[in-house]
């Protein structure tokens, strides 16, 4: 997946600008996301393989989204550095640099891990043919139950993430903090997911999960009260209170899919740890894309909002409506799936047990 993410970076962020075009633009996004999509089931369904139990894996998901969100930060903090080093900088400069980066550090960590991190000494199985993987699908309730609750939760914080913009530039009439006040989002993050990987490991991944998803639920609430134009503290505030729980809900998740593979392979004595994480990855991106093409829709064709000065009061108002009401649906219904959760830290245990006694014959 590295070189195809590389050379998709360089067309994407260092383009000759006589040859872009929206054909261009869509085409090299597509090969992009191939190649994230690639990197991400491997590594994900590799983490499954590397820990097998119930705590070792909420600490290995939840250091990997720790590192996730550190490379983010990283990633939008090389525009705000090279704008304090050299103020005259161009956004074309900032984005060549961000790709630049990213250029750098993909063949560095593909290497380190590939060459480190060891792979499943385990014997590998045949392909799942697509008919097997959806009979699975349909007959694994909780299975459904993750990539239920991933969707939904997916969908939340896609429409957080395609509205903040307008948010910060028309409700709270601030634009100029946006960026960096995402900066911190991130870094909240980052500093609140060993908090997240602690709780998990006291009271159980379900639990945590739900914790967090009311915790962004009361966040929404809280903005939607309390939002007040001009606010730069509000702005700020808001942005780092809910970057606390960003990192929570993907992490409990595929250390909840890791302990599903285990239930799946007692069952049916097959290691598909790969269609698991790669159901998991199309459901989080399928709730991004349907929340950025549902909010856009409500705007223009319930509030009339468009992106340019003008707007009514009642459109901007509709902006702080459609974004914590999403957001705050979406995280709600997420939640729903994750009541009685009933593959718990106990019932993990007594599978792993099981393989240990199967796997000794």
């Amino acid at each position: 997946s590295a070189p195809i993410q590389m050379l998709a970076v360089y067309m994407v962020f260092m383009p000759n600008a006589e040859s872009v075009s929206g054909l261009y633009l869509g085409f090299w996004m597509i090969v992009l996301y191939i190649g994230y999509t690639m990197m991400a089931i491997a590594h994900q369904s590799w983490g499954a393989e590397l820990s097998q139990t119930y705590d070792e894996r909420s600490r290995l998901f939840g250091w990997r989204e720790v590192f996730v969100i550190g490379g983010m930060t990283a990633v939008l903090a090389v525009p705000a550095v090279l704008a304090v080093a050299s103020p005259e900088a161009s956004l074309q400069t900032k984005v060549f640099s961000m790709g630049l980066f990213c250029l750098v550090m993909f063949p560095l960590t593909s290497l380190a891990t590939l060459f480190k991190v060891p792979d499943s000494a385990r014997k590998s199985t045949a392909p799942v043919e697509f008919r097997e993987a959806m009979t699975l699908l349909l007959n694994n309730p909780l299975l459904w139950r993750i990539l239920a609750s991933d969707l939904l939760s997916g969908l939340g914080t896609g429409v957080a993430g395609a509205l903040y913009i307008f948010v910060a530039r028309y409700v709270f009439e601030v634009p100029e903090q946006a960026s960096v006040a995402l900066l911190f989002y991130f870094i909240a993050a980052f500093c609140a997911m060993p908090v997240w990987m602690r709780i998990a490991l006291k009271v159980g991944k379900a639990r945590a999960m739900r914790w967090a998803l009311v915790y962004g639920s009361l966040i929404m609430l809280g903005l939607y009260l309390f939002a007040t134009p001009g606010s730069v503290l509000g702005l700020w505030l808001f942005t780092i209170s809910y970057g606390v729980a960003y990192g929570a809900a993907p992490a409990l998740l595929r250390s909840m899919m890791a302990d599903l593979t285990d239930a799946d392979e007692l069952e049916s004595g097959e290691q598909r740890a790969g269609l698991f994480f790669a159901l998991l990855t199309t459901t989080n991106k399928l709730g991004a894309a349907l929340a950025v093409g549902a909010c856009f829709f409500v705007l223009e064709t319930v509030f009339g909002f468009v992106d340019r000065a003008g707007n009514t009061p009642e459109a901007i108002q509709g902006v702080l409506i459609t974004y914590c009401v999403g957001t705050g649906i979406g995280l709600f219904l997420a939640y729903l799936p994750m009541i009685n959760y009933p593959l718990t830290s106990e019932k993990h245990a007594a599978i792993r047990q099981q393989l240990r006694e199967r796997e000794a014959l």
